[in-house]
Formats: C-alpha cells, sequence, structure tokens
C-alpha cells in the first residue's frame, strides 16, 4: 500500500509539475513563415481573399477528415467569414481588414475564447509573390498552451503548419487558370469626346468605389435607354481627374461615353475628355481583376517611352458582362500622354 501511496503522490506530483510548467509558459504568440510563389501576385491575394478556396489548401484539412466548414453570407473581402466543426472543438474566422494585393487582416477564434489574429502580407518580387503568412495573439487559451509546451514551443507547434499552408497555397494557385489577360499596348490619337456621369470624390478605398460604380452604372444605363441610345452609341465607363496613391485620393466620374450627343440627366455632369495622343490597352477578365497589372504595364510602358502622363485617364468597359463568359470581360484603359 505504502508503494501505492507514493507512486500516486509521484504521479500527482508530475502532474502538478506539467500544469505548473504550461502555466508559466507564454500566452502571446508571433509566428511567421514565408514563401516566394512563382504567380502574379493578384491571383495569390484573390485565392487567399476568398474563404471558399482555404478546404484546397488548409493545413488543417489535410490532418482533420472531421472538419465541417459553413460559409456566412459573404465569403470574398471585409465582412467574409465561415465556421467551423472538428475532432478539436468549433472555431470561427472573419476578414477584418484588407488592402489589395498588399495585406488582409483576419479574425480567428476557437471555442468561446477570445479572438487571435491572422495577417497576410503580399509583396512583388522580380515577378513573383513573396507571401507572408502570421498567425499572433496575446491571451491564448490554456489548451493551447499545454499543446504549445508538449511541441516544445509557439513556434514549433504553429511553423510546420503554416509551412504546409504555404506550400499548398502555391501548388492551388498553380494550377488555377490565369484570370486575365493583357493586349499589348498601342498608341492612338482621337479628337475631344464627350462623357457624361455622375461625380464622385472620395478616398481610394475598393468597397466604397464598387458601391459607387454598382450605383452609378445602372442609372446611366437607364438614362440612355430613357434616351433613345443604342448598343453602339455610348460605352460604360470611368473617367478619372485625379488618383493620388500618397493622399488616397480620387475624383472621377462614372457614366458614358457617347458616340451619339444627348444632353446630361439631372444629378449628372458632361465633360469634354481631350483629344490627343493615348496609350492603351485591353485587359480581358473579372471586373477588379487584374486592374493593379493593367495600370502598372501602362506605366512602366510611359515611363520607359519617356511620355508624360496626364489626365484624364479612361477606362471603358466595353461588353456586356452578362452576355459573355468572365474571362471575356473586356475593360479598354486610356492615358493621355504627351
Amino acid at each position: 500500500m505504502k508503494v501505492l501511496k507514493y507512486i500516486l503522490l509521484l504521479l500527482l506530483a508530475l502532474v502538478l509539475i506539467s500544469l505548473l510548467y504550461v502555466t508559466v509558459q507564454p500566452s502571446d504568440y508571433n509566428i511567421n513563415r514565408s514563401k516566394v510563389i512563382h504567380q502574379p501576385i493578384s491571383k495569390i491575394f484573390n485565392t487567399v481573399n476568398d474563404l471558399k478556396t482555404w478546404e484546397k489548401w488548409g493545413p488543417w484539412h489535410d490532418k482533420d477528415s472531421t472538419i465541417v466548414v459553413t460559409y456566412g453570407d459573404k465569403t470574398v473581402g471585409v465582412g467574409a467569414s465561415d465556421s467551423w466543426t472538428s475532432k478539436d472543438g468549433p472555431g470561427s474566422m472573419k476578414t477584418i481588414a484588407l488592402e489589395t494585393n498588399k495585406s488582409i487582416t483576419q479574425e480567428i477564434k476557437f471555442g468561446d475564447n477570445d479572438p487571435g489574429e491572422i495577417l497576410w502580407n503580399f509583396e512583388e518580387v522580380k515577378g513573383s509573390t513573396k507571401v507572408t503568412w502570421t498567425m499572433k495573439d496575446d491571451k491564448a487559451p490554456f489548451f493551447f498552451k499545454m499543446i504549445s509546451a508538449i511541441s516544445g514551443g509557439w513556434d514549433n507547434m504553429l511553423g510546420p503548419m503554416l509551412e504546409n499552408g504555404l506550400n499548398n497555397l502555391d501548388e492551388v494557385v498553380t494550377l488555377m487558370p490565369d484570370p486575365f489577360r493583357l493586349g499589348e499596348i498601342r498608341t492612338i490619337s482621337h479628337e475631344d469626346k464627350s462623357f457624361i456621369g455622375f461625380h464622385y470624390k472620395m478616398k481610394i478605398d475598393e468597397n466604397a468605389m464598387q458601391k459607387a460604380f454598382m450605383e452609378a452604372l445602372p442609372k446611366a444605363g437607364i438614362y440612355a435607354a430613357k434616351s433613345g441610345l443604342k448598343e453602339g452609341d455610348y460605352i460604360p465607363g470611368g473617367l478619372y481627374h485625379k488618383w493620388d496613391e500618397k493622399t488616397g485620393e480620387a475624383d472621377f466620374h462614372i457614366g458614358l461615353l457617347l458616340n451619339k450627343d444627348i444632353p446630361a440627366a439631372e444629378g449628372m455632369d458632361k465633360i469634354t475628355v481631350s483629344g490627343g495622343k493615348y496609350v492603351t490597352l485591353t485587359k480581358c477578365g473579372a471586373y477588379g481583376i487584374g486592374d493593379v497589372e493593367a495600370h502598372k504595364k501602362l506605366g512602366a510602358y510611359i515611363k520607359e517611352n519617356k511620355l508624360t502622363p496626364k489626365y484624364p485617364l479612361y477606362e471603358l468597359y466595353v461588353n456586356d458582362p452578362s452576355k459573355v463568359k468572365e474571362h471575356d470581360i473586356q475593360t479598354d484603359i486610356y492615358y493621355l500622354v504627351e
């Protein structure tokens, strides 16, 4: 009996020592891994930004077949969310901030514990993309601290998982077809043209600008139809008077480039698009995808050829996205130069 008593006391002591050891382990962690992926930055950003793609490359799906994911009403961009159940318990994730092709910030929560943070950073590196995935928390739950202690620390616990996820992401995006195509840059000249549209002056913000286009273009199209314009008499577009990355300010009109003259409706302005020399290219692909690459290509061409860009800069949305496949949606971009 004494031997059994000593064994039990020893076991109790070991348990207490283990609990004490776990208790004194740090509750905060900030672990990251990086990988250079030989794919366009927008392709990788858009994949990570779409929560429905995570089941294809998320490292935890490889290890736990019991995971069942439920998606929120929104799965792309700020406000996108999902939740899951698994053998290790429930969890949820939500995208709380992003900067297109630069960063994504997400909130991740396990059970009833306080949320931790997930950070993504994307950096263009010689035609490839450096992706950095970070997980951080300053109040990790006791259970996680215990797993961390057993694993030999937070880096040993989370680092390999982040590495596996980035490797999976590399494989997935490499197999994906390119989401957009860029045409060759051309130089053209045209006379003054007329544009009617709704004026917007705002901070450069993807969500706010998308909302503005979704509000203005249908109204402009309805007015065109009421005015008797037919296909070919106008082209929907955006006319930019200012785009300042330093101040984050944009000044632009959303409306119609006219091939047949009509007056502006109430609430619209009529603007003369200056004639002159323009450099232009065609981008094919969904709206918002490949735009950065298109403008960078034009900017590089202008610099290499020692041209001086001027305003206006305008985009024309050439075909009806409801009548063509997504990869055939055409946007023509024009830069006035001298």
